[in-house]
């Protein structure tokens, strides 16, 4: 997404650089998988990542939002209406970014699921 998203080259910088993040929390895991620092670091990175994306949210509604907006003027012309186009557009990134936020706190929740200590059965 950060390079064949279209975004700019601001919103992908940040894009690529949330994805090298989440790789040191997979190598971590990947190289110790019963340790417990790695799922520290992968639930916090996972809350964080999820946290970033919520406060990305309205930003990504501003741009959308206005667009959407003038959208309804246009009415249904043949040709397209680019200011429409742009608007669906911004509507399909908030939905791949409202499935990541989901992914992330997935994430989040088994991390700190693996983190809960284990009770024998039966007590």
């Amino acid at each position: 997404m950060a390079v064949g998203g279209g975004h700019g080259a601001g919103w992908s910088l940040v894009m690529a650089a949330m994805a090298v993040l989440c790789a040191f929390c997979v190598v971590g895991l990947l190289r110790r998988p019963l340790a417990t620092e790695p799922v520290r670091m992968a639930m916090a990175m996972a809350l964080a990542m999820a946290l970033l994306h919520v406060l990305m949210v309205p930003l990504m509604a501003g741009a959308a939002g206005g667009a959407h907006h003038h959208a309804h003027g246009g009415g249904g012309r043949p040709g397209g209406d680019p200011v429409a186009a742009a608007a669906a557009a911004g509507a399909a990134d908030h939905g791949i970014m409202m499935t990541v936020l989901v992914l992330e706190l997935i994430a989040g929740g088994l991390a700190a699921a693996r983190l809960r200590p284990r009770r024998p059965r039966g007590s």
